[in-house]
């Protein structure tokens, strides 16, 4: 089995940036954010079908996986070939993001 690439859109780096940023300023463990993270894509890459589908977005295919030790949902959809991180987003927000399709 190949993994597939993974791609970020403008807004999923965004996302992962701010999210780091904030993690590595309030957090003692600074490592677990990016350990969580590659771990995530990782088994995305191989099992795309890993998180769980998110219709509410109102984009055909979006899914999210929650990623326990940082409490966040990566939002992606997938091809045969790419995974497309499309927002990464804090589990205890009471909003989703916005995203566009």
């Amino acid at each position: 089995m190949t993994p597939r690439r993974v791609l970020f859109t403008a807004t999923g780096r965004r996302h992962v940036g701010r999210e780091q940023d904030w993690w590595l300023e309030h957090r003692d463990n600074r490592e677990i954010f990016a350990a969580e993270l590659d771990d995530a894509l990782r088994t995305l890459a191989l099992l795309p079908g890993a998180g769980t589908p998110y219709p509410a977005a109102g984009i055909e295919g979006l899914r999210r996986l929650f990623l326990r030790k940082v409490s966040c949902h990566l939002y992606y959809t997938f091809n045969e070939d790419e995974i497309i991180v499309r927002a990464f987003w804090g589990a205890r927000r009471h909003s989703s993001p916005r995203l566009k399709n």
